[in-house]
């Protein structure tokens, strides 16, 4: 399957005029690199994630590793999402690479004829976007609403692999009325359910994989625009960007009563909720795509 998606990019790029080839992971690298050198065109590696981290299958892992050794060391023009990914592919192949985050525009809410609203007497909890997936602590999400009173109330907004298994034990422990499910919604209507939550919830399994170590989502800047503090798993991108802005804080473990108490203790602390979600005002100001579109037009202006 692989091979034929390549050799169909291939023969494709092959008979289109380009002045620069923009390869989007490591699974477009190889025919956007063999056209470049053929046609003699500048060529950007975009790298999404820490690509070889996110194959599971050794096999395929061994193969998809080769590639990049082969190939990485070659390209001039590489971009990455964030620090992280940039530090270990420079120790690990001596390229020089630019970080471009993938963070969206500033919120604005725009006025509406229908508004969202949401049970204004009850905290909102909610785990937004695609990648309701293994690995994210979502399972133990809906186990620490178990151990949550009442007023708390998470969203699931969006969809991903392990949705089923995710409604089967909120069936399983009775959570109908305190775990709710709603489908990928467009953005502005989604940031509506977000902007009205009292914390977003990130819970990347860090010791799996550099692919959950290194994430920085973009539900996370979608909290911030919202106006919302956040609660997560001690990712570095994740928790260098909190302490930096204070805007949250971290879970120890991924233990659902313990998850639970630490959401009670700083529903209990409202001066430092307080402050966090002011401190979003400056974070959401300056994490935006609107800063961050300088340094792609900078990259560009400057490809070798």
């Amino acid at each position: 399957m692989y091979l034929m998606f390549n050799l169909q990019l291939f023969f494709y790029l092959l008979f289109k005029k380009a002045d620069v080839l923009w390869s989007n992971d490591l699974d477009t690298l190889l025919p956007n690199y063999c056209i470049s050198r053929l046609k003699k065109i500048k060529l950007v590696y975009d790298s999404h994630e820490y690509f070889t981290e996110s194959v599971y299958k050794k096999s395929s892992k061994r193969v998809w590793e080769e590639l990049e050794r082969l190939l990485f060391p070659k390209l001039k023009n590489v971009i990455t999402v964030n620090d992280s990914i940039k530090n270990a592919y420079e120790e690990k192949f001596h390229v020089p690479i630019t970080v471009i985050r993938n963070v969206p525009c500033q919120f604005v809410k725009k006025r509406t004829d229908k508004n969202i609203i949401l049970a204004k007497d009850k905290k909102i909890l909610v785990i937004q976007g695609m990648g309701l997936n293994e690995n994210r602590g979502l399972e133990e999400a809906v186990e620490m609403m178990q151990f949550l009173p009442g007023d708390f109330i998470l969203y699931f907004i969006g969809r991903g692999t392990i949705l089923n298994k995710l409604e089967e034990k909120v069936a399983e422990l009775k959570l109908d009325s305190k775990v709710i499910f709603i489908d990928a919604l467009p953005y502005e209507q989604m940031m509506e359910y977000t902007r009205q939550s009292f914390l977003g919830l990130i819970f990347e399994k860090v010791e799996v994989s550099d692919e959950h170590r290194f994430s920085l989502p973009n539900k996370f800047f979608d909290y911030l625009h919202a106006g919302i503090p956040v609660l997560s798993s001690q990712a570095p991108e994740i928790k260098r960007i909190i302490e930096e802005y204070e805007v949250g804080d971290f879970i120890e473990t991924f233990d659902p009563k313990e998850i639970a108490q630490k959401i009670i203790s700083i529903s209990k602390n409202e001066m430092t909720y307080q402050k966090w979600k002011s401190n979003t005002v400056q974070a959401s100001a300056e994490l935006n795509w609107e800063n961050e579109e300088s340094v792609l037009v900078n990259f560009i202006k400057h490809l070798k």
